[in-house]
């Protein structure tokens, strides 16, 4: 997420694009083809939404789509240090309070799948594509579906509270410096970690 997003997220929670505040513009850092093809994307599990319709979360890190933000391929280029993770518990997201699901893939995709049972979460998300750095589409294992895989993604309708927000994930001090101020004016109680083990940004 864009760190200058982080103050609205702090006060309102995050919402998802469809159900966006009236009179606030939506801000975004991706790929306008690929949030064009989530307004229209159905959530199989869910008829009658679309994949727009809820608050996606990453289960990986250090994803494509940050790579292309970092160099500008097919989106705005954007200073790793300008964006940050808003960490989240599964457990506190996968409640009755909220309509949830999960994918096994980049939600955009046709032939991405959706699923609303935890118990199958180990088996039906590939791990080894979260995990991994080698995302390329001639990847060391030849698997050519790795990118849309690493997107795995978490989603939740309409909006998570601010509450739920566990910690952030920045790039270096100086982003540090930035979001302690933030948080500091709302009175929160957050983490912020400096890019552990140096496993979230390239």
């Amino acid at each position: 997420m864009a760190i200058e997003r982080l103050e609205d997220v702090l006060a309102n929670g995050t919402y998802s694009k469809r159900n966006y505040p009236e009179g606030k513009e939506y801000y975004t850092i991706g790929n306008k083809e690929i949030i064009g093809e989530r307004d229209r994307r159905e959530v199989k599990c869910y008829p009658g939404t679309v994949v727009n319709d809820y608050v996606p979360f990453y289960f990986s890190v250090r994803t494509p789509m940050l790579y292309n933000i970092k160099t500008g391929m097919g989106v705005p280029k954007k200073a790793q240090e300008d964006i940050i993770y808003c960490c989240y518990r599964l457990a506190d997201l996968a409640t009755d309070q909220f309509q949830w699901c999960y994918t096994d893939g980049n939600a955009a995709k046709i032939i991405t799948k959706y699923y609303t049972d935890l118990d199958t979460l180990e088996t039906n998300i590939d791990w080894r594509s979260i995990n991994t750095t080698d995302f390329r589409d001639n990847n060391a294992d030849g698997d050519e579906d790795r990118i849309r895989k690493k997107h795995a993604e978490f989603l939740v309708k309409n909006h998570v509270p601010a509450q739920l927000l566990k910690a952030i994930v920045v790039f270096n001090t100086n982003a540090k410096a930035k979001v302690t101020e933030m948080i500091e004016e709302r009175g929160a109680a957050l983490k912020i970690l400096i890019n552990p083990n140096n496993k979230f940004y390239f």
